[in-house]
């Protein structure tokens, strides 16, 4: 009999200081909490979206230009290829040249450069009313434009 009082007793004194723990961190909440409507808005994008990266309450934008070896030629199509994009936001490429923002179409924006100089050119993203600079390349040089010399008639023997 004696060894049931001691655990009854244990175990009401753990129960005890279990709800004074408890009344203890439901009073020190400070004010009403935004927990919940945030918990509400994840859950909300979580049933819009199947996708973990635009389900997440915080996405982290990505994005960059492909390097390539070959450089724009003056009057000649040039494309530029987004990599490593998130799903969700817009992306644009502001080739420098005083025209509008260029809008990246299945991950290509395709150009052509009148003049013979260089460009600044800037890797754009927007996003829920956010827009952020994701690359800046701050000097594009294009190359030369190629000219070609007729060699004359050619005579095969």
């Amino acid at each position: 009999m004696k060894g049931l009082n001691r655990e009854t007793i244990l175990l009401v004194v753990v129960a005890v200081f279990g709800l004074a723990g408890l009344a203890v961190l439901q009073f020190a909440q400070k004010g009403p909490s935004d927990s919940d409507n945030k918990a509400l808005v994840q859950a909300e994008n979580q049933q819009i979206s199947t996708d973990a990266q635009t389900a997440a309450p915080f996405q982290k934008i990505t994005g960059k230009l492909l390097d390539t070896d070959r450089l724009p030629e003056a009057g000649q199509p040039f494309k530029f290829f987004l990599i490593e994009s998130t799903t969700g936001p817009s992306y644009e490429l502001d080739l420098g040249d005083g025209k509008p923002r260029r809008p990246f179409v299945n991950g290509v924006v395709e150009c052509i450069f009148s003049q013979q100089k260089s460009f600044p050119v800037t890797l754009y993203a927007r996003y829920e009313g956010q827009e952020v600079v994701l690359q800046r390349i701050d000097q594009l040089v294009l190359a030369h434009k190629k000219t070609t010399n007729p060699v004359g008639t050619v005579v095969d023997y």
